[in-house]
């Protein structure tokens, strides 16, 4: 027979995991809102859900979350206009997937983007970013996915992306130069797919 105090730390076990999963944390959620603050369009209907009063991980249009953390953040095709400045690079530390595609996100990619250290997926295809790839993006080294054609960058692939073992598919625009640094040689032996748009 289980004894009633057993059976009450199994019942606050059991709650206080519940409560972890079902909701991101503090921190995970105002960065998220403060960033939303700098979008231009703030009557954006996609992301009405976000709102402080409500469950980032259950009510949030295109955030998903693993054990109580914010894991995807998928705002594909939602109209957003902004930049990457205010994004919470280092508030999402198990952030694995990011697709920001097809908006309106104008300015340079941050070199804060290495804080996404487990990244496995990045799109930031059909923006309006501009300048060069920042070589910290060779400290994501589990990213296997990069897509960020159809923008305004320019100039060189920076060496640091030989550092990007895991790549499997790699998705550039036309205006970067691609000379081939030693470094990419066993990166681009390993992709499965290259696009150059």
């Amino acid at each position: 027979m289980v004894s009633s105090k057993t059976f009450s730390s199994l019942q606050f076990f059991t709650l206080f995991y519940l409560f972890t999963v079902a909701f991101a944390s503090t921190e995970e959620a105002i960065a998220l809102l403060k960033c939303k603050a700098t979008f231009k369009n703030q009557n954006n209907s996609l992301l009405a859900s976000w709102t402080p009063n409500s469950n980032t991980c259950e009510d949030w249009y295109g955030v998903v979350c693993f054990n109580g953390r914010v894991n995807r953040l998928n705002i594909t095709n939602s109209s957003v206009i902004g930049n990457l400045y205010a994004f919470p690079f280092s508030s999402l530390p198990f952030l694995e997937n990011l697709n920001l595609s097809m908006n309106n996100f104008s300015g340079t990619i941050p070199p804060e983007i290495s804080n996404l250290t487990n990244l496995i997926y990045l799109d930031l295809n059909i923006n309006q970013i501009s300048g060069t790839i920042p070589p910290q993006i060779g400290s994501l080294a589990k990213l296997q996915i990069l897509r960020i054609f159809g923008n305004h960058l320019n100039g060189s692939i920076p060496e640091e992306i030989g550092y990007l073992r895991s790549l499997t598919t790699l998705s550039l625009g036309r205006k970067l130069s691609y000379w081939f640094h030693s470094s990419f040689i066993g990166v681009f032996e390993q992709l499965v797919f290259f696009v150059s748009l």
